[in-house]
């Protein structure tokens, strides 16, 4: 990474990385994407999932942990050093992987953030879309630095008070993307998707930074209540499959969440053990 690139997104709360991946790499993820949402349903498309002659889905479809459905082709996301640096340059070197997913959405979505650590910690994802979109398919739009404090204090208390459609809020940015771009963005960071343009497909990974009691209790409390939050919601975050194929570095993004009791716990779900 670039310290531009650092700054923007320590100011802004994101930064998208043009054509990171080439365009073969991204004809693999796509095929990869469709195979592995298939075998999700057991190998049938359900019609209540289809509206239209373009197959784009008629409700959301979320798939988490989702890397499992197709490992020779999403695994090595988790090896490749283009992710890998960036992960450990913006969270720290000793970064926790959390969760994959595979979604492919039906229509818009109101603003929102994800996961909210206290001041000086956070969480982040990456997403991969697989199509070409823009303001009217639905491009991730978000709110530029409103994973800072006292601007997400203001929005969770106004932002649907304040007379603006949410198409016409001031100082919200559309990030358009083509197949290859990659979007990293902190989990505070405000956005939604202002198009009710169905079958959007996208590969989401995430990760959370690591502490300790001793370093910082109020953020170490957090840092439990999050991992337990997200192996009750979705299960255990890492198969087998994923362990027994790690690199060395691919291991140490699971080590910690092992050593607190998560990760390679609780119910298995989908397929994770292939």
């Amino acid at each position: 990474m670039t310290e531009e690139q650092i700054r923007h997104f320590e100011t802004l709360g994101f930064f998208l990385w043009k054509q990171l991946l080439s365009p073969d790499e991204m004809r693999v993820l796509s095929d990869a994407f469709d195979a592995a949402m298939t075998k999700a349903r057991g190998g049938e498309v359900d019609p209540e999932l289809r509206q239209d002659e373009g197959g784009n889905s008629a409700r959301r479809e979320q798939i988490i942990p989702f890397f499992d459905y197709a490992p020779d082709a999403f695994y090595p996301l988790l090896d490749d050093e283009r992710f890998v640096n960036v992960l450990a340059t913006l969270l720290g070197d000793d970064f926790i992987l959390t969760v994959s997913e595979g979604v492919i959405h039906a229509g818009g979505t109101r603003w929102h953030h994800d996961a909210y650590g206290p001041e000086g910690f956070f969480s982040m994802k990456v997403a991969i879309y697989l199509d070409p979109l823009g303001p009217d398919d639905g491009c991730l739009s978000v709110i530029p630095g409103s994973h800072f404090m006292e601007y997400r204090q203001a929005l969770n208390e106004t932002i649907g008070t304040i007379g603006v459609k949410p198409e016409e809020l001031p100082g919200h940015y559309r990030i358009c993307t083509e197949p290859g771009d990659v979007i990293f963005m902190n989990h505070k960071t405000h956005h939604a998707a202002l198009s009710d343009n169905p079958g959007r497909r996208v590969i989401y990974f995430n990760a959370v930074q690591n502490t300790t009691a001793e370093k910082n209790q109020e953020h170490f409390d957090w840092l439990m209540d999050f991992l337990r939050g997200e192996t009750n919601h979705w299960g255990r975050f890492y198969s087998e499959s994923l362990l027994r194929t790690a690199t060395p570095r691919r291991q140490k993004m699971m080590d910690r969440a092992i050593e607190l009791g998560f990760g390679n716990t609780g119910p298995i779900t989908h397929l994770q053990n292939l």
